[in-house]
């Protein structure tokens, strides 16, 4: 196995004033009917708007380094060389910026209109300068409930094969792993009056189906919405998700004559519910000591398959988008993104569709206990499922759908793990002083 890494790492250091600062800020991309809608592996063109396609920025400072985190409604974050150069245009106004897509079947699909994606960067850098530029001192703190709208579409027999659950409705309780946890970051001014709602939860945003030719974001549309309205005016929601790629919602691709728009409401209210319960136990506080850390960790990984023939199945496709090209590279690089709030709180980012168990291992193996896992994260490169997952086999576990090779699901936690780890300083870069040597009586 090749341990080549590529790493960059920006540590914050104390060079001015040590003050949690946080604004928030939000761009309709507005992306034009008539382009491709991503996900179910269908041509879709979009015909109109159910809830706006949007950016949401929180944009935080600790006096020496200052971040924006980027939420789209999308279903994959945008090409690197698109992200690299948002990047660089707001240099002015944060040092870095982390990208995360909830992964919404129902949002455009921007690899493959051109056009529409020179229309929505730059609502998307305006918002992240005007968050920047409303960045005001502000205080921290999150909280944890639980909440069931998904299960595992896994489902093992005995024999351990795996047959695919889409749909639960009668929300069968024998699929696993499946993690209900909702995980609530709450950021106040400086009064203590709510500025943002981070949720976290990993399901598949698809109650939405096919037949639906309307831009939505899904029910996290409608989770940021009943969290909105119930924590009161000025307040603003991000969907975080969390490791999805084998939890679909019960009530997966309802038909719209099924009243489809109604179940996707009532799932995100579900969350909502939850979220709000939670926001509102969490006691913020402002950090004695704030500091901003970031690592990103790209690790090198080989495609599983045969790129020749993934490349002829391409062919007949008739599709050369970047998505679809990048499933086919014998190569790739693959980012791990670390993020750490005041040596207390830790995000470690996915560039695709990790399985659920994953989540569920960093936070029992973090050092730090409020410890979030997101998928879609800095980019996209499709399933990422455990070894016992690619053993057994299924969708998103032994397809071109997973191109990565069998343990790159876990490379990409233990490196996490790391991250955080050698963020906090617990990994020294000199060895300790060795013990005696005792020898027993002969």
């Amino acid at each position: 196995m090749r341990t080549v890494m590529m790493i960059a790492l920006v540590a914050s250091c104390r060079l001015g004033a040590a003050e949690l600062k946080a604004g928030v800020a939000k761009a309709n991309l507005d992306p034009p009917v008539g382009i491709p809608m991503a996900g179910y592996g269908a041509a879709r063109m979009a015909k109109g708007t159910l809830d706006p396609i949007e950016a949401r920025v929180l944009a935080l400072s600790d006096g020496a380094h200052s971040i924006a985190f980027v939420t789209l409604d999308l279903c994959f974050t945008f090409d690197e060389k698109v992200m690299d150069q948002i990047r660089k245009d707001v240099r002015g106004s944060v040092d870095g910026v982390i990208f995360h897509a909830s992964h919404t079947h129902s949002g455009p699909t921007y690899s493959e209109a051109p056009q529409a994606l020179e229309h929505a960067v730059p609502r998307m850098e305006a918002a992240i300068r005007e968050a920047a530029q409303k960045m005001a001192p502000a205080r921290i703190g999150n909280g944890w409930g639980q909440t069931a709208i998904g299960f595992n579409r896994r489902y093992v027999e005995m024999d351990g094969t795996v047959e695919m659950l889409w749909r639960n409705e009668a929300k069968v309780s024998t699929t696993f792993p499946v993690d209900p946890t909702v995980g609530v970051i709450r950021v106040d001014r400086q009064d203590g009056t709510p500025l943002a709602i981070l949720v976290n939860y990993a399901c598949h945003p698809v109650v939405l189906g096919p037949d639906n030719l309307d831009y939505s974001a899904d029910y996290p549309s409608e989770m940021r919405r009943y969290v909105e309205q119930e924590m009161g005016s000025g307040v603003m929601a991000f969907f975080l998700q969390g490791a999805p790629g084998d939890i679909n919602p019960y009530f997966d691709k309802t038909p719209l004559v099924e009243d489809a728009v109604a179940v996707m409401k009532q799932t995100g209210d579900k969350l909502g519910a939850e979220a709000v319960r939670v926001a509102r136990s969490i006691k913020t506080a402002a950090p004695k000591n704030p500091s901003i850390q970031t690592k990103i960790v790209v690790l090198p990984v080989a495609n599983r398959w045969n790129t020749t023939k993934l490349e002829e199945q391409l062919a007949q496709l008739h599709t050369s988008s970047g998505i679809a090209r990048r499933l086919v590279a014998q190569d790739m690089q693959i980012p791990v993104t670390t993020l750490l709030l005041d040596r207390d709180l830790a995000i470690v980012g996915f560039a695709g569709e990790p399985f659920v168990e994953f989540q569920m291992q960093l936070r029992a193996k973090s050092p730090l206990p409020n410890s979030f896992l997101l998928g879609y994260t800095n980019g996209y490169y499709a399933y990422l499922p455990t070894i016992a997952a690619a053993a057994r086999g299924g969708y998103g576990a032994n397809s071109t759908v997973n191109p990565t090779e069998v343990g790159a699901g876990e490379r990409m936690l233990n490196t996490g793990l790391i991250s955080i780890y050698d963020l906090l300083g617990m990994l020294p870069e000199t060895p300790g002083k060795p013990r005696e040597l005792v020898h027993s009586p002969q």
